[in-house]
């Protein structure tokens, strides 16, 4: 027996079946099930364009949509999108429908891991939607992640304030020294430089370089985050 039902579907064309606990732990897919029996797994080769309801039905010439159709040599749900080439962007990675019987089937994400953590963090958002859309529909769970979002960002604002002003605490004496010098009429840049001397194993001679000093070696603190920016 198939795992996808055919509902809104073609037939005969060739796709992958979702096999529990080889593609995908049985666990996993026993916690997709207690959450609602009709969400499944299906599998993309290629990088689609849908629409919110996708079935077999392709719209009239005035009014095309997207529709679970023959692509490429495959059963594709939905259009398939192109390089610069003409050439089927690939995707390959399972993706979670739910059967909105008879309508068809609506997407509701794509699996970007196989690891374990990842897949527990989605059934627990997923049950977290179910719970929200069951006390107060899809608004509800809509505010629900965008008050987590905002949070998020505040926390992360809070964080680079916090690392802002200790960094110009540490670095407050170099300032103090710069204005003494600017009140002292002295403004020409310094330049200060450091001499580098380089050998190798069997070299009789030695060779020197000289280059300028970097902040750090001046005294000045700068956080790894701040150079990789």
């Amino acid at each position: 027996m198939d795992y996808l039902p055919q509902a809104g579907r073609p037939t005969g064309l060739s796709f992958r079946d979702f096999k529990p606990g080889i593609d995908l732990p049985y666990e996993f897919h026993l916690d997709l099930k207690a959450i609602d029996p009709k969400l499944y797994l299906v599998w993309h080769p290629y990088s689609v364009l849908y629409d919110m309801i996708m079935n077999r039905y392709t719209g009239s010439l005035d009014d095309p949509r997207f529709a679970i159709e023959e692509q490429h040599g495959k059963e594709v749900w939905g259009w398939v999108t192109t390089d610069n080439k003409g050439k089927p962007i690939t995707d390959e990675t399972w993706h979670l429908w739910r059967l909105c019987d008879p309508y068809g089937w609506a997407h509701v994400c794509g699996l970007v891991s196989n690891d374990s953590d990842y897949l527990k963090l989605l059934v627990r958002r997923l049950h977290l939607q179910a719970k929200a859309q069951a006390e107060g529909g899809d608004l509800a769970y809509g505010r629900k992640l965008r008050e987590a979002d905002a949070a998020a960002r505040d926390k992360a604002s809070q964080d680079k304030t916090e690392l802002f002003d200790a960094v110009n605490k540490e670095n407050r004496w170099l300032l103090d020294k710069a204005m003494d010098n600017f009140a002292s009429g002295k403004t020409a840049p310094t330049r200060p430089q450091k001499e580098i001397i380089t050998s190798f194993g069997g070299q009789t001679n030695k060779s020197k370089i000289v280059r300028d000093i970097s902040d750090e070696e001046g005294g000045l603190i700068v956080p790894d985050s701040w150079r990789e920016e």
